[in-house]
C-alpha cells in the first residue's frame, strides 16, 4: 500500500512538473522581442552584434550542459527515493550537487551578462543597464502580482 501511494506520488509529481519543463524550452516571445528592441536601440556595430552572438552561442551552449546535469540529478534522487532504502546522508549530497549546478548557472548567467556589458561602449551601457533595470522591475511585478493572487 506504501508502495502504491508513493508510485502514484511519484506520477503526480512528474506529471505536474512536466508542462513546466517543457515549457521554457520554446522560450518567451517577449524575452525574444525585448532583445530584439535593445538590440536596435543600442545601435549595435557589426564587430560588436558578431562578438554579442558568440557569447549568447556559448553560453546556451553552457545551460544546456547545465540543465541536462541538473535533470541527471534529480532522476537521481527520484531513483534513490524509489529503492527500499536510502539514507539521509545520500539525499543530502545529491541535494548539494542539485544546489552546486544551480549555484553554476547562476555565475555563469552573469559572467555572460558581464561579458556583454564590456563590448558596448558608456551610452550604449547606459541604455543597457536602463532597460535591465525595466526588465528586473517586470520580473518583480509579474512575481508580486502572482503572490496577490495566491494571496500571500
Amino acid at each position: 500500500m506504501k508502495k502504491l501511494i508513493f508510485v502514484l506520488g511519484v506520477l503526480f509529481t512528474v506529471t505536474a512538473l512536466s508542462p513546466q519543463l517543457y515549457s521554457q524550452k520554446g522560450g518567451n516571445p517577449r524575452s525574444k522581442e525585448f532583445r530584439m528592441n535593445l538590440k536596435s536601440q543600442l545601435n549595435l556595430s557589426e564587430d560588436q552584434e558578431k562578438k554579442i552572438e558568440a557569447l549568447r552561442l556559448s553560453q546556451e551552449e553552457s545551460m544546456i550542459k547545465f540543465r541536462s546535469d541538473l535533470e541527471l540529478k534529480e532522476l537521481e534522487i527520484r531513483k534513490l527515493k524509489s529503492s527500499d532504502k536510502f539514507s539521509r546522508s545520500e539525499l543530502i549530497n545529491l541535494t548539494k550537487e542539485i544546489n552546486a549546478i544551480k549555484n553554476d548557472m547562476a555565475l555563469t548567467r552573469v559572467n555572460h551578462q558581464m561579458d556583454v556589458y564590456e563590448l558596448l561602449d558608456e551610452s550604449q551601457r547606459n541604455i543597457w543597464l536602463d532597460k535591465q533595470d525595466q526588465f528586473g522591475n517586470m520580473k518583480h511585478r509579474m512575481r508580486d502580482k502572482m503572490r496577490e493572487r495566491r494571496n500571500w
